[in-house]
């Protein structure tokens, strides 16, 4: 008995009861029709809904709703019409949903409850979410969170950055939306939040598999399991596991994919969650077409059509956008009724005497308000002529002088840039002609694509002897001017080295340039201010044998179809304090190899405007290699244009193809 009677302090005291429904259940049959049966029944409407059984809790909240109205008890009706919206908005059922929450809306506002204005709005931009307006659903969260601050409920708040950083997430802004989460997270860690942790680590599971961190994104999705089996949120758990499939299908698992999003779909059909089928149809769509499966994927994509079409349509929309309006309207209509009615029991106090007095003295004061006014306007318009005046001389003044500038500058541009024009002249005559690239490796296509004018990239050739020729691709510090000095600098380097010391094995000239470097420049002290260097992928190719060494930049090969990657020392050219490691290199006939400096996967672009990395340059490069040299170039210059798009090229390009 005191059990029981402990239960209902709880409830009569508006606590949520956290025990089992049975406790709840108990105590209805004995108990009078009064207002703690309706805080009853609301208290069971919230225990059906965490579990997922959604007929009981909208069977219980339509109870409490119908006494609460009989009893004209306000608060028990917002509590149940809150429950009751949250049921439907879990279940689906996004129009019912809105009703109730703007009813909610309503009774709170009348009775002055700002902490539940504040929940509502909440639930309100969740349905704004559900609907794909993302605009009004981050305005009403925003809306929501400033009136929860006010009122010190910091929880809440937590749940209105969580939902903020979904609707970035949706947004394509994964680094704002992990802000917002990591925000929430901090809160409902602090406060034991089970529920609410769970809820942020299966949206922080989202932006990772969508940042293809697949594996950290499923510990993630399986943390959430758990956590939602604590707090009891059965429909968390659907969505867990409707991740977890969703993860796996991007990996390309598509059978571990089928196995979670069918456990997903079983809970949401038994917990009647429209809500949750839709997305679970759609995933198992995709997964068994990517499976090969395609009568099963034609079977799931009709369900969720279907589905889609009977809970979302135009009219919905359309009908909820009605709906809102009518709310607001009656607002507005309720407030200015208000108003009319304080009007009017002014003036039944006021004496007729007493009114005319005051409208003569409003007329006087009026005349006399009007004339000052325009004395004032007056003063001002002249006060603004004269001040725009001088404005006017001054602007001419400034306009005189910026025609100057102007044009000093242009001539300026066009001396420096007739300068850069002259240098790339000059930087263009160190690299091979054509006669000599086809003599001696007939096969062969040069991609070079400058960033600037001038460029801190370029390419040299050299025959030492009539059966060895040595070839190298050069990326120097910098680009534009500042490379194409270090470019014309290292040429000559490499040529004095040729003409001097008679080397022709990779490793010795990369040793010697290393030397050279440093000397050249001045920066042999560990006190120098600036470091100059360059990388650097250098062979020699000969009857017998292809030897390599390089600095930085890697040398890629590909017989039939297979890669392999001859890895360069990880130092620059002017640094290294180690000799360089010489690679002899057995390449198959009709093979092809490839030298290149890492301006093409350094690039941004693409649709998530990202690098396009080593790893998707390697396999273009694998893809390609069967075909002649020319349509190799053809290839790789159309690839990298496509994916920079709009965006500047950030560094010099350059890549190297030879058929052996």
């Amino acid at each position: 008995m005191k059990k029981y009677l402990i239960i209902l302090f709880l409830v009569s005291s508006g606590v949520s009861f956290a025990g089992p429904v049975d406790s709840l259940l108990k105590l209805i049959p004995t108990h009078k029709q009064d207002t703690l049966l309706v805080l009853l029944y609301s208290n069971l409407i919230t225990k059906y809904d965490d579990i997922g059984d959604y007929d009981k809790a909208i069977a219980f909240g339509l109870k409490a709703e119908k006494l609460a109205d009989s009893l004209n008890y306000k608060f028990g009706l917002q509590s149940a019409c809150n429950n009751i919206g949250n049921c439907y908005m879990d279940r689906g059922n996004i129009k019912t949903a809105l009703e109730y929450h703007l009813k909610t809306l309503k009774i709170r506002e009348e009775l002055g409850l700002k902490r539940g204005v504040g929940y509502t709005y909440l639930n309100l931009g969740n349905i704004y979410f559900r609907m794909g307006n993302d605009g009004q659903a981050l305005k009403t969260y925003i809306q929501s969170m400033n009136i929860l601050l006010a009122a010190g409920d910091t929880l809440r708040v937590a749940s209105c950055f969580s939902n903020m950083g979904s609707i970035y997430s949706n947004k394509q802004q994964p680094v704002k939306a992990e802000e917002y989460y990591l925000k929430s997270l901090e809160i409902r860690k602090h406060f034991g939040d089970d529920d609410g942790v769970a809820e942020t680590y299966s949206n922080l599971s989202v932006i990772l598999m969508d940042a293809r961190k697949y594996k950290q994104a499923l510990v993630y999705a399986f943390k959430t399991i758990d956590l939602y089996g604590a707090a009891g949120n059965k429909l968390g758990k659907v969505i867990s596991y409707s991740n977890i499939g969703d993860i796996y299908e991007h990996m390309g698992e598509y059978s571990n994919a089928i196995k979670y999003q069918s456990i997903a779909l079983q809970h949401a059909i038994e917990m009647k969650s429209v809500y949750m089928m839709k997305p679970c149809y759609q995933l198992l769509a995709v997964a068994y077409d990517k499976k090969n499966d395609y009568k099963n994927a034609l079977h799931y994509a009709e369900l969720y059509s279907n589905l889609n079409d009977s809970v979302m349509n135009t009219e919905n929309a359309k009908v909820i956008t009605e709906m809102q309006a009518r709310f607001e309207t009656e607002k507005k209509e309720k407030a200015i009724e208000l108003l009319r009615k304080d009007k009017n029991i002014r003036e039944l106090h006021m004496g007729e005497q007493e009114a005319n007095i005051h409208r003569q003295r409003i007329i006087i004061y009026s005349v006399i308000g009007g004339l000052i006014l325009i004395i004032v306007l007056i003063f001002f318009i002249w006060k603004s002529y004269r001040e725009k005046k001088k404005i006017n001389i001054g602007l001419e003044r400034k306009n005189t002088e910026i025609n100057i500038q102007k044009n000093l500058i242009e001539e300026k541009n066009i001396f420096i840039t007739d300068s850069i024009d002259s240098a790339r002249n000059i930087q263009n005559a160190i690299l091979p002609p054509d006669e000599i690239i086809n003599k001696h490796i007939p096969d062969s296509f040069f991609l070079f694509m400058p960033k600037d004018i001038v460029s801190g990239d370029f390419y040299w050739l050299s025959a030492p002897t009539d059966d060895c020729v040595l070839l190298a691709s050069v990326d120097c510090t910098g680009h534009g001017v500042p490379g194409a000095f270090m470019s014309v600098m290292a040429f000559n380097m490499l040529e004095n080295i040729i003409a001097d010391k008679k080397l022709s094995q990779p490793s010795l000239i990369l040793d010697e340039l290393n030397k050279t470097v440093p000397e050249t420049l001045h920066q042999e002290t560990e006190n120098s201010s600036a470091k100059y260097g360059m990388d650097i992928s250098l062979i020699s190719i000969s009857k017998n044998e292809i030897q390599f060494a390089g600095a930085h930049n890697s040398l890629c090969i590909v017989n039939q179809d297979r890669l392999i990657e001859i890895k360069a020392d990880k130092v620059t050219i002017g640094m290294a304090t180690e000799k360089f490691t010489n690679h002899t290199i057995e390449v198959q006939k009709g093979g092809m190899l490839y030298m290149f400096t890492d301006g093409y996967p350094d690039q941004k672009g693409g649709p998530q405007n990202k690098k396009f990395f080593a790893g998707e340059f390697k396999n273009i490069l694998s893809s390609v290699a069967q075909k002649n040299t020319p349509e190799q170039k053809e290839i790789l210059q159309k690839t990298f244009s496509d994916w920079k798009g709009n965006n500047e090229q950030i560094d010099d390009v350059l890549v190297i193809g030879i058929r052996i």
